[in-house]
């Protein structure tokens, strides 16, 4: 490993161009230079650090940072950090640092080059649980239970309106754990009590009966359920839900009346569709038909008294707001189509319907015909794929039919003319000019037809099988034959990708791909900066994201952004620009399920991120 002062012969000021948020530190962690961006976050001015120890400007990190830079050291990449901007003072936002090895020409590690990555939880975090008590609300306002959390960390207690009217107290009413424990009475507080200490100490959930006294001085029975969350081996909350239980009993008695009056129905055994009789209030299944057992494969007591919700997916319990305003206004609600898996694990697409039954006293139940759709549906999709399919092939015709008519006839033309320039010239000076364009044009007209003929190539190659690849085995093949283009430009490549990263592409594609963009990001540089590219991976559940970044001219999104990939698009006044690069490079990684996005500011350069499939 060379020393730190080795380093110092190589210049530094390529960091300057640089976009993104990145320091360089030497062997020995002191500070060798930073991107005007890092410098910007952390209000820092490198005249004033330059030189200083980077691990003595966060006093707060140097054990944990300290660790991370002495593996990184030793060979190790992208070695993430996570920053926690309310622990240090240079920053007001959290960041991932990522740290990857510092090389010079002879792949000699001295030092280490730290990226930094924006992070924001907290905002995601409140729209999570924003979503969950929307969810809560909803399901309160349907099934009569009552949702609460109990947010350990700032010791605060949020209960849902239905709450409220199980305790009997007003809408303004401010819950704590103290004053919500103090409604239960004698020896149901006690239970209650040791339930919520067992959570947080224990982390062991409850479901218990206990008795209530609500506000107005009324004794109830009620079902409390609580469940602990945990987070780094500490309970950060407590979710549950609460149920008066005295009105499910009352429910049941009413269930059982209202079976008797449907049951006597005549042909509800005898329709050749699935039925099912379902409560209107409470969602409860009364009563189910033969068919609709034969359809399900479960036997009649899994659904009788259950809530129909535990049977559907989210496609249905989403509306269940739009169902309820449609029966009570036109007495039936329009077909719900929806998935559910028997007992036999079979997949079947279900459509059912429902109409609002009035029966004695008044009581409101639905009648629901359940219809199974499946072989209609695959149907359906297999006929939607194919005119899906034809289209696009119809529309990759026209557009290479329109491709080919128009280049060619316009070659064609161009020829034609200088033909007959050149069979009516007479003199030997104007007829070598003539002949010299006609040989210019003759090379535009094979690198068009190259053109076309790499175009067809990528939708011929579509069903080829894709293999796992090293990734930088395939960087290390294109950095050599771009090396040329390097040295002429005075151009770097900084490598962030593991050694151990694949990729499952077609290697001509993935050996297309990377060349298209390298070459691009040296072809559309800035003429006053040196052209800087860094290569990164991010791994996901379904992709491998391959992110370039250049210092490059830019492109302006707002303006050019849907013609990005169009064929023989340019943005830029380059004589080497083809329009055809970009339009290639997207279809091969769509042709291999994958997908590119782009990020651009003029001026400062672009990220191409390429998302290969893992499948």
């Amino acid at each position: 490993m060379l020393k730190s002062k080795n380093s110092s012969s190589f210049s530094l000021d390529w960091i300057n161009q640089i976009p993104s948020s990145i320091a360089i530190i030497d062997t020995s962690f002191n500070l060798m230079s930073a991107s005007p961006r890092w410098l910007a976050n952390f209000q820092l001015d490198l005249d004033q650090i330059e030189g200083e120890n980077f691990i003595s400007l966060f006093p707060e990190l140097s054990q944990d940072l300290s660790t991370r830079l002495k593996y990184s050291l030793d060979g190790l990449r992208d070695i993430k950090f996570k920053y926690n901007a309310k622990d240090c003072h240079y920053s007001s936002e959290d960041s991932i640092w990522h740290l990857n090895p510092w090389k010079d020409g002879y792949g000699n590690i001295i030092g280490v080059i730290i990226k930094v990555e924006p992070i924001s939880k907290t905002e995601e975090l409140e729209r999570e649980l924003n979503k969950t008590k929307l969810l809560l609300n909803n399901k309160s306002s349907v099934a009569k239970i009552g949702s609460w959390e109990l947010d350990i960390i700032n010791n605060s207690l949020h209960w849902t309106p239905i709450v409220n009217k199980i305790y009997g107290v007003k809408t303004d009413f401010e819950p704590t754990l103290e004053n919500a424990i103090a409604f239960y009475v004698d020896d149901s507080k006690k239970i209650i009590q040791k339930a919520v200490e067992e959570a947080i100490n224990l982390g062991k959930p409850w479901n218990v009966k206990a008795q209530l006294k609500q506000q107005n001085g009324n004794i109830i029975w009620v079902n409390t359920i609580g469940r602990p969350k945990f987070k780094d081996g500490k309970c950060i909350r407590v979710i549950g839900t609460i149920q008066e239980v005295d009105k499910e009993n009352q429910i049941d008695v009413q269930l059982s009346k209202l079976e008797d009056e449907l049951n006597e129905y005549p042909l509800f055994e005898k329709i050749p569709q699935g039925l099912a009789i379902v409560d209107f209030e409470t969602g409860r299944f009364i009563n189910v038909n033969h068919q609709f057992l034969k359809l399900s494969g479960f036997d009649k007591s899994t659904f009788l008294n259950k809530s129909f919700k535990k049977f559907v997916n989210s496609s249905v319990t989403g509306k269940l707001e739009s169902l309820t305003d449609q029966l009570e206004e036109n007495g039936a609600f329009k077909p719900v189509k929806f998935t559910f898996t028997n007992k036999l694990k079979h997949h079947l697409n279900l459509k059912v319907t429902g109409n609002l039954v009035v029966g004695k006293n008044n009581k409101k139940s639905i009648l629901c015909t359940v219809e199974n759709i499946t072989t209609q549906t695959k149907l359906e999709k297999k006929l939607k794929n194919t005119i899906s399919a034809s289209r696009e092939k119809n529309d990759q015709l026209l557009n290479f039919a329109h491709m080919v008519s128009h280049n060619l006839k316009t070659h064609a033309t161009n020829f034609s003319l200088l033909l007959n320039f050149l069979n009516d010239e007479k003199g030997l000076t104007q007829r070598n000019k003539y002949m010299t364009m006609l040989f210019n044009a003759s090379d535009n007209l094979s690198e068009t037809i190259k053109g076309l003929r790499e175009i067809v190539a990528v939708k011929s190659n579509v069903n080829n099988e894709k293999k796992s690849l090293n990734l930088n085995e395939s960087v290390f093949v294109v950095e050599q034959n771009v090396a040329g283009l390097l040295k002429q430009t005075n151009g770097k490549i900084i490598n962030e990708i593991s050694d151990d990263t694949t990729i499952k592409t077609l290697p001509a594609y993935l050996n297309s791909i990377l060349t298209n963009c390298i070459t691009n990001s040296i072809k559309y540089r800035c003429e006053e900066k040196k052209p800087i590219i860094i290569l990164s991976v991010q791994e996901d559940k379904n992709y491998t994201t391959l992110s370039v970044e250049d210092n490059g001219l830019g492109i302006d999104l707002e303006k050019y952004g849907d013609q990005l990939f169009g064929l023989y698009k340019t943005f830029h006044r380059n004589k080497e620009s083809r329009g055809i690069g970009l339009y290639i490079t997207k279809n091969q990684m769509e042709a291999m399920n994958g997908k590119i996005t782009v990020e651009s500011t003029p001026g400062q350069g672009s990220i191409f991120r390429f998302h290969f499939n893992k499948k």
